[in-house]
C-alpha cells in the first residue's frame, strides 16, 4: 500500500518552504553519505559503520552503558557528545530506498501540517518529534550497540498529527496484491492506522518486542506517531475556530 498524494488543497500562494527545505537537507546529507561510503543503494561497508556510529543514535552510547564498539578490526569509540546524535541521526539514512520512502511520506503529509502550525513552529515540532522518537527507541533497549538513523521517527509524528487534524482527507493509494493492482482513495483515518498497525505494531509484537527487528526501529515509529497524535489533539483544543468556521481552504468537513 503506497500513498501517492493527498486530496488536501493549499490556499493560493502557499508554498511549504520548511517541508521542501527538510527534503533538500536530507538529500544533501544522503549524498555526503554516498561520498563517504562509496555506496548508493545500501550503506553497509566499514566506512558506513564508522559513519553511523559517529552520527547515528547508538542507545548504549547515549545512556553511557559503554564507551565504544568492537567493529572487528577496530574499536569505534562513542562521539564526545552522543546526545547530539538524537538530532543528527534524523537527517541520515541507510540507503536510497530508506531515503525515498521517508521523503515520499514527508512530501505528501508534511505540507498540510506546516500550513496549520506555521513554518517556524512546524520546524521546531518536527525536530522535537524526531528527538522524542529517538528517546522512545532508546528506552526500548538502552544497552543496544545498533545505531538508529532516519527521518521516519519525525515523519511518524507528522502522520500522527495529520490523523487528528485531517482524519477524513482522502489519500490516493496504490494497492498491489500479487499481479493485481488498483488505485484507491482511502481516508486518512483508515490509511494511517493501517500503516501503524501492519507496518509497525504487528512486526514489533510478532518479532518478540524487537526494537529494531529487520533493521527497522519500530519503536521509534510508534513513539513518533504517538507524540504526533498528542500534538494534533493539543492543536485542535487550542484552535477550535479552525474546525468550526474557517474559509474555503481553512475548513472543510474532513477536518472534523
Amino acid at each position: 500500500m503506497l500513498p501517492l498524494r493527498d486530496e488536501n488543497p493549499h490556499p493560493p500562494g502557499f508554498k511549504p518552504k520548511v517541508t521542501i527545505s527538510l527534503i533538500i537537507v536530507n538529500v544533501i546529507v544522503f549524498f555526503f553519505e554516498v561520498a563517504y561510503t562509496g555506496q548508493f543503494f545500501d550503506f553497509s561497508n566499514q566506512n558506513a559503520f564508522v559513519m553511523f556510529y559517529n552520527w547515528g543514535a547508538v542507545p548504549g552510547c547515549i545512556t553511557g552503558q559503554f564507551s565504544g564498539v568492537d567493529l572487528g578490526t577496530t574499536i569505534q569509540h562513542c562521539p564526545a557528545f552522543p546526545e547530539l546524535t538524537l538530532l543528527t541521526s534524523t537527517f541520515m539514512h541507510g540507503g536510497l530506498l530508506h531515503l525515498g520512502g521517508n521523503l515520499l511520506f514527508l512530501w505528501i503529509f508534511g505540507d498540510n501540517i506546516e500550513l496549520k502550525f506555521g513554518k517556524i513552529k512546524f520546524l521546531g515540532i518536527y525536530l522535537l518529534w524526531g528527538i522524542v522518537a529517538g528517546l522512545v527507541h532508546i528506552y526500548g533497549d538502552a544497552s543496544s550497540a545498533t545505531p538508529a538513523v532516519g527521518a521516519s521517527g519525525a515523519i511518524s509524528g507528522v502522520l500522527g498529527a495529520y490523523l487528528i487534524i485531517f482524519p477524513k482527507t482522502r489519500i490516493q493509494t496504490f494497492m498491489m496484491l500479487g499481479f493485481f493492482y488498483r488505485m484507491m482513495h482511502i481516508q486518512a483515518r483508515w490509511f494511517l492506522p493501517f500503516w501503524l498497525v501492519f507496518q509497525n505494531l504487528l512486526p514489533f509484537f510478532v518479532g518478540g518486542f524487537g526494537v529494531a527487528g529487520g533493521g527497522v526501529a519500530y519503536l521509534a515509529h510508534i513513539g513518533g506517531f504517538a507524540i504526533g497524535i498528542a500534538t494534533g489533539y493539543l492543536y485542535k483544543r487550542t484552535h477550535r475556530s479552525d474546525f468550526t468556521y474557517g474559509t474555503r481552504y481553512g475548513y472543510n468537513p474532513d477536518y472534523r
